[in-house]
């Protein structure tokens, strides 16, 4: 009996052992890069606070995937496409110019620059920074709660879900202005800050934005 007993504690310790990942299958979160490898701003490493932008990148296998190890997207629905603002955001890139992040030092508002949105009109999105993507997820639009339209992301990376009020538009339809919302109760606490995004018909490069801020 004893040693069966062993036995059995000996399997169980192997198995515990061996099962150190996600228990979805999911590569484990300390496994994954981050965008600070490659979008940090000179002053990260000392700085207190990380911008959003700052997140784990799923897997490459995973990128796409409803559910990550550092995120999940929920139900996918079709888009109003007879709204001007699904029109918009399923035509083009929509790439940030202008990060106005109030808790950001400038270099990192600076490094903000070059975020992106490509939406579509099932209803999913993919979203990255600059010339390559770093997650997706599923998209919808509110006009009932407030003024202005509502963008709610809901990403395989939890940090950027979003909800986002899209305040302007520019008469030709190539800028827009929108609001990160504080007290929308969905993706993580965070004070309101505003971006300014300006179509592309491509993912940006650093190249194309080499003028803005000064350089970058």
């Amino acid at each position: 009996m004893k040693q069966y007993l062993f036995l059995l504690l000996a399997a169980f310790t192997l198995v515990a052992c061996g099962n150190n990942g996600p228990q979805d299958g999911t590569t484990a979160a300390d496994e994954l890069e981050s965008t600070a490898s490659y979008v940090a701003s000179p002053d990260q490493d000392t700085a207190t606070y990380i911008p959003l932008y700052i997140h784990k990148i799923p897997a490459a296998d995973e990128l796409n995937a409803s559910t990550t190890s550092v995120g999940a997207f929920g139900q996918v629905l079709a888009p109003p496409m007879e709204r001007i603002e699904a029109q918009m955001l399923t035509k083009s890139y929509w790439v940030v110019e202008g990060y106005a992040d109030t808790q950001a030092s400038r270099p990192q508002k600076i490094a903000g620059t070059g975020q992106w949105i490509r939406c579509f009109d099932n209803g999913t999105f993919y979203g990255g920074h600059w010339d390559r993507q770093t997650h997706a997820g599923a998209w919808y639009l509110d006009y009932s709660t407030s003024k202005y339209p509502r963008l709610t992301l809901d990403s395989n990376v939890d940090r950027m879900d979003a909800v986002w009020e899209m305040q302007a538009i520019a008469g030709d339809q190539t800028e827009m202005a929108w609001s990160r919302i504080s007290d929308a109760k969905f993706g993580p606490y965070h004070r309101a800050f505003s971006v300014k995004l300006i179509e592309l018909y491509d993912m940006p490069t650093k190249e194309q934005f080499a003028g803005v801020h000064g350089g970058l």
